[in-house]
Order: structure tokens, then sequence, then C-alpha cells
């Protein structure tokens, strides 16, 4: 793994630059030792000690391989002016040659430093990496267990002043019977008679959706045949569908194994799903109801053609009381989703191309049915 200059690494081409900058460098020096008078030894003892610097920038930008390249190219350019300037003092021509010795072995050790170095700061990269990871999950996990927290100390408390809300409104309800029965039709105290009544059935709904969220029965599961739901659903939907202008379409294989579930408690969430989707499917479109089956499961999709979920919406459509919906009261996904994972299984919403949702129910085969 290769460590970027922290200056270079943004340039595009950047080992070509460095290349560049190396072959420059040493080219410089070569050139300063052939237009220095050989005898300014000392100037020429300098520029043999800054030929060390281009092989440390090659060792250290490419590793091993890097540092000795860039010494044998200072060497080449090195070694000729050695035999041309010096080639009659034989002592201080073979402590020149020295120097190319170390040349190599100065590339060699910092490329060897260097890809260590690298090697190094990848591991701590990853484990930083994989650290802020685990610490992202922990503190996600630690979100979730307050809002389930929140969630329950709030539906206990909610669950209990529901339950306080029926007597009331059964009293209310009676006495607005005894009132529509008692005034002529059509007149204006029958008319907001009419208006309280649904509005009562309205906060009945609403009483009885909250109820069966916040205190869910275990599912009395049994081996069920799920296309007799599916098409059960059908039936109390088709009337919906075509004053809307949709087309139901059911679609199951020849042979469908039987899943472990509940059937009234089933019933209740492919019919919730499929009322979603015929209420957001625009006239003379459809929605598909798909069986499938693989090892150990079945899956139960239900495809309309609408406008789909908002991005932003569709991590929180199973929320409690999250609803786009006017009048909705946000608890039937969230009633869905808790009826589901009772029965070991899973319902998620995907978005569909190029338009629409998917919401895909996925249950476990009855015992006779799965793989041994």
């Amino acid at each position: 793994m290769t460590i970027e200059h922290p200056t270079l690494a943004w340039f595009p081409g950047r080992d070509v630059l460095r290349g560049v900058v190396v072959i420059g460098m040493i080219g410089l020096v070569s050139s300063l030792h052939y237009v220095t008078a050989p005898s300014l030894v000392v100037l020429h003892e300098i520029y043999t000690y800054l030929c060390y610097v281009p092989i440390i920038l090659g060792a250290y930008w490419w590793g091993v391989w890097g540092g000795i390249a860039s010494a044998v190219l200072a060497s080449g350019a090195f070694v000729p002016h050695i035999q041309a300037a010096w080639e009659a003092n034989a002592a201080y021509t073979a402590s020149q040659y020295s120097q190319v010795v170390v040349f190599h072995l100065l590339g060699l050790t910092v490329g060897w430093l260097a890809r260590s170095q690298q090697r190094l700061t990848a591991r701590h990269r990853d484990a930083a990496a994989s650290l802020e990871r685990a610490n992202q999950e922990l503190r996600d996990s630690q979100e979730h267990l307050r809002h389930v927290d929140r969630l329950s100390a709030l539906g206990e408390i909610a669950a209990g002043l529901a339950h306080e809300i029926q007597n009331p409104l059964a009293g209310v309800k009676g006495a607005l019977e005894i009132v529509s029965a008692r005034v002529p039709a059509g007149s204006p105290e029958a008319e907001f008679a009419d208006i309280g009544a649904k509005e009562l059935a309205r906060l009945e709904t609403l009483v009885r959706e909250f109820l069966t969220y916040a205190r869910p029965h275990e599912p009395a599961l049994r081996a069920t045949d799920v296309h007799e739901l599916v098409e059960r659903v059908a039936a109390l939907l088709r009337p919906e569908a075509d004053k809307k202008g949709v087309t139901l379409v059911l679609e199951r294989p020849d042979t469908s194994p039987l899943l472990s579930l509940d059937p009234e408690q089933m019933t209740q969430v492919i019919f919730n799903v499929v009322l979603n989707a015929v209420q957001a499917s625009p006239p003379a479109k459809q929605v598909r109801v798909v069986e499938t089956f693989q090892p150990g499961w079945g899956t139960i999709e239900v495809l309309d053609e609408g406008p789909g979920i908002a991005p932003e919406h569709l991590s929180r459509i199973f929320d409690p009381f999250f609803t786009t919906k006017s009048r909705g009261t946000g608890l039937g996904l969230a009633i869905s989703q808790r009826i589901v994972t009772a029965h070991r299984g899973t319902i998620t919403a995907v978005p569909r191309s190029p338009a629409g949702t998917i919401f895909r129910v996925r249950l476990p085969l009855a015992a006779e049915h799965r793989p041994s």
C-alpha cells in the first residue's frame, strides 16, 4: 500500500512529477560537478552529499526499488565525472567510487525503512478506521436502545391512557346515537350529530390501533396456505381498487409450500400493505402481489406504481405515528412490522425503478416444508 506524499498526492500524474523532481535534482548536481573546477574539492564534496537527497526521495516515494533506481541514476551521472576529473589521483578516485556504494546502500536502507513505515501506517489507519466503525455502531446501538426505552415508556403510559379513553368514548357514542334518533333528519342538529359520530369512529379506530401496537398478542402459529390469505385480502380490497381504477394482479408459483403463521394477524399485515399500495397508485396502474418461495422461506411482495417513498422517509416508515397521509394514524406499518417480527420474519420497503415501491414480507416455512 502506497502512502501518498502530503504535498504532492493531489496532483494528477504525481509519480511522473516525482520522477521529474528526482531526475532533475540528479541532473542539477551532476551539472554542478561539471561546471566546478576540480581544484575546488570542498564544493565537490558538498555536491556528492547533495546526491543523497534525490536518492532518499526516490526511496521514500517508491520504496526499495525506487531507492535503488535513484542510486543507479545518481551513480550513472557521477561516475563519468570521477573518471574525467580525478583519474590521476588514485586515492581520491577510490574514495569517490566508495560513494557509489554508499548511494546504493542508502537507497536500499531508506527504501526498506520507508516501505516498513508505509505498511505500519496503513495498519494503523485500518485499525483506526475499524475502531471508528465500531464506535459508530456502538453509538448507533446506544441511540437505538434509548429510542426503544423512550418508546416503551411512552407505550406503557399511552396504552393505559388509551384504555381509559375507551369508556368515555363509548358513553359519548351512546349519547350521540340517542341525539341522532331524536332530531329530525336533515336538520343542522342531525348533521352535527353525524359529524360527531364519524369523528368518534375515527377516534375508536385510533385507540384500537394504538392498543394493538402497545399490547400485541403472541401469534398462534400454524401451517397455512398464504395464497388463501392473499385471495381473501384481494376480495376485500377489489372494490376500493376498482373505484380508483387500479388493477389487482395476483401471482403465485404452481406449487406453494405452507408457511408458519397466524392467519388473522398475517391477513391484517397483507391487508394493510396492499391497501397502502392501492391508495398510492394512480388510475390505470397495477398493484401486483407476488408469492415466491426459497429454501426455508416464503416471500410476499407487493409492488405498486405510485410515486414511491421519499428517500428521507424510507428509514422512518415503520416508526409509530409517522405518516404522510393527511388522515393517517401512522400505526398501520408499525403494527405490521411488530406482527411480522413476532413471526420471526422481516418486512422491508425498497424503491422500485422507475417509480413505485416494493414491500417485501418474508416468513418462515412450516416445519414440514423446511430443508432438513
